[in-house]
């Protein structure tokens, strides 16, 4: 099997465990950064193994990220969010270990989608990666998932409605995980696009149509041979 490893969180889950910060003075202390790497060196051979995987791929996410030219405040809330003592050393580290690619101009998330066939698997702990089909392991809960054609597209759907916390982008007011589901649920396969635009419409009138554009560019993975729903290619509407 080959494995697609989205290295974006390991990053930060190997630099943050091997940091302390005092509760008093918020003064951060690292360990050494060879204990780091070693570290990091261990977690991902530790997945291959886990996963019986006979190849494998690192991404991670480069400079000029597109979905920041859809709107300005995506990841917004992240502004000013620290990162680790050994951030960077464990991104170079990974690239000249792992022949990690650093991607620009769309985010590993993209790369590990637009990468994945019938005999990869993606690892990522992103639950935003679940909307791509095919075979998915968590390399923290060291669990598979697979996911179908309809699964992906449901979920894409269902993010949507709800929007995406992490990332700042605003779904429909009052519409959660629960009621998203349920609103799909109600609602034949054929009618979810013009559904979850009369909600879109209703919500951010008279922007709805082009709300709805750009979320669905930020939530949408690019995938291999699986275009946006039609309803929300950036077109103007007619």
């Amino acid at each position: 099997m080959h494995l697609l490893i989205d290295g974006d969180p390991i990053v930060y889950r190997i630099g943050f465990a091997s940091q302390t910060k005092d509760k008093e003075t918020g003064e951060v202390t690292a360990d050494p950064v060879s204990h780091t790497l070693h570290s990091c060196k261990l977690f991902i051979e530790g997945m291959l193994y886990d996963t019986g995987s006979t190849s494998y791929a690192v991404f991670l996410t480069g400079k000029n990220n597109f979905r920041h030219t859809v709107r300005d405040d995506y990841k917004a809330n992240r502004k000013g969010a620290d990162k680790p003592v050994h951030y960077q050393a464990i991104r170079d580290y990974m690239v000249k270990k792992f022949q990690a690619q650093v991607v620009d101009k769309i985010e590993a998330d993209d790369a590990l989608a637009l990468a994945q066939t019938e005999d990869s698997c993606i690892a990522t702990v992103d639950k935003d990666l679940l909307m791509v089909p095919g075979s998915h392991y968590n390399y923290v809960k060291k669990e598979f998932t697979e996911v179908s054609e309809d699964e992906g597209t449901r979920f894409f759907f269902e993010q949507m409605l709800t929007g995406d916390k992490v990332d700042n982008i605003t779904g429909i007011r009052g519409i959660g995980p629960v009621k998203a589901k349920k609103l799909l649920e109600e609602t034949k396969r054929e009618g979810w696009e013009a559904m979850v635009l009369e909600k879109y419409e209703e919500a951010f009138a008279p922007d709805g149509f082009q709300r709805a554009v750009e979320n669905s560019q930020l939530l949408w993975m690019l995938q291999r041979n699986r275009s946006m729903p039609m309803e929300f290619k950036n077109e103007s509407k007619t």
